[in-house]
């Protein structure tokens, strides 16, 4: 973990001798188990992946894809940043402020259950009237139940403990990790029991309501902290409101960038094709979170800290996390074009010969994670605001560009172009980031010309 420790404490420079040990210590020991977590979480999700695919049929991931999907856009839409407003406040060591947090968390899961309850029942009729494509997803019976089912995992994890996100805080991440392995390790065992029993999709369902329950059950008994019961601090809920009304809007439309896919194609496609890009775009979020955990769960606390106590330091910081966050996403975006469809050939079977490609489309994805360092930076200096300035604008590039280009250019232009739709979105990325940042042109143009490169090898040897 030195390269992460000296991302945030570079020899150059003059870092306040109290602080720095501290600081330096929790980056090291949580990126060690950050990154040795998500080590073994893609392991696991490789082995439970592999065997799944032998006895479900693509179908079956297609579904669960979409249910899931709405099911998390769902939570997106009601996303006041709880989590993210406890890492960065400096009123979350104060009980009443942590319990007034689970109190509010209980609220808004129970108002996404029935958000999604409704939706389950407005696309059952939907599909009754025959709204949507015969050959699609949402034709499928099954889908309102599933989505029904899987709903009630809202119910379940509004009760897990707001503890976690104080270790987070802390970059305590240890028992973070081992819950997270441990409810992951049970989940598979459950969900490969009864896909073996022949439970098929339901299987996946009764999975996942397992592990929420074990993980919401165990976060009350690892996590130190004060003991979790209701109670409303009207000044601490509108501090979490305050910050919150925004990411409310940019969780809506950030959604549409990361999972949007998951919706539009579910509609587009025929359910075995979809199944297979579900399959692929399951790889490409594996991919995605390498990135994505050391962002949350390293750069956003230490940017968070360095901007209250030292926010001179910050851009140096930004520089030294670039530079890693761009070499780990060239690794993960040319491999996944150039190996993809080799690895997937040997790994799966001939009924998900598609994944490899999918994934060979979907790669230019990959190679958006630094430009969301930037984000991180904008977010952890509490502008909210104009986080969401920019996922409003990608948001709504998905919802109109995509469709778009797979009406009138075919599917490939039109994964190739939900891949690299958070392009359109980099001249307000930059300047934002120029607020709290002095931001290098050669590096962001590096980025951009990986892009472009990668693009343009889809289309021509791709």
């Amino acid at each position: 973990m030195k390269l992460l420790t000296n991302i945030f404490f570079p020899k150059e420079g003059n870092v306040q001798e109290g602080s720095t040990p501290s600081l330096r210590s929790r980056i090291q020991s949580g990126g060690a188990f950050t990154l040795g977590g998500f080590g073994t979480a893609q392991i696991l999700r490789l082995v439970s992946n592999l065997i799944l695919t032998r006895l479900l049929v693509p179908e079956a991931f297609g579904l669960m894809a979409v249910a899931v999907s709405i099911n998390i856009w769902a939570i997106m839409l009601t996303d006041i940043g709880i989590g993210t407003n406890i890492i960065r406040s400096r009123n979350s060591e104060d009980p009443a402020f942590l319990r007034t947090a689970w109190t509010i968390q209980i609220l808004r899961n129970f108002v996404i259950w029935l958000i999604i309850v409704l939706a389950a029942v407005g696309i059952f009729f939907m599909a009754k009237v025959e709204f949507f494509r015969p050959e699609s997803v949402f034709s499928t019976p099954m889908l309102p139940l599933v989505m029904g089912a899987i709903s009630a995992q809202l119910l379940i994890t509004g009760f897990s403990s707001i503890n976690q996100f104080v270790a987070q805080r802390k970059l305590s991440m240890g028992r973070v990790v081992s819950l997270e392995i441990a409810t992951q390790l049970f989940t598979m065992f459950v969900t490969i029991s009864f896909a073996l029993m022949g439970f098929g999709v339901w299987a996946l369902v009764i999975g996942m309501l397992s592990g929420a329950i074990v993980n919401t059950t165990t976060s009350h008994f690892i996590f130190p902290g004060p003991g979790m019961r209701l109670q409303f601090k009207m000044a601490y809920a509108s501090e979490i409101f305050h910050f919150g009304k925004w990411l409310i809007i940019a969780s809506f439309f950030g959604f549409l960038v990361n999972r949007g896919d998951q919706i539009l194609f579910g509609g587009l496609m025929e359910s075995n094709q979809f199944g297979q890009y579900a399959v692929a775009a399951m790889w490409l979020v594996a991919g995605a979170t390498v990135m994505e955990t050391i962002n949350s769960r390293v750069f956003f606390p230490a940017f968070s800290e360095i901007l209250r106590e030292r926010p001179k330091d910050i851009t140096k910081a930004y520089r030294k996390a670039r530079l890693l966050i761009d070499v780990v996403a060239c690794v993960l975006g040319f491999g996944a074009f150039f190996l993809s469809e080799w690895v997937f050939s040997f790994i799966y079977s001939d009924s998900y010969s598609g994944v490899g490609h999918y994934l060979k489309l979907l790669s230019p994805f990959l190679l958006m994670a630094p430009f969301k360092l930037i984000n991180t930076v904008i977010l952890a200096s509490g502008d909210s605001r104009n986080f969401t300035a920019v996922t409003v604008l990608a948001g709504s590039a998905v919802l109109i560009v995509t469709p778009t280009v797979y009406q009138y250019f075919g599917e490939k232009a039109a994964v190739v172009s939900f891949a690299a739709i958070e392009m359109v979105a980099l001249p307000i990325i930059w300047r934002l980031g120029s607020k709290y940042l002095t931001l290098d042109p050669v590096t962001e143009f590096r980025s951009v010309f990986a892009i472009a490169l990668l693009v343009t090898l889809i289309f021509t040897i791709g």
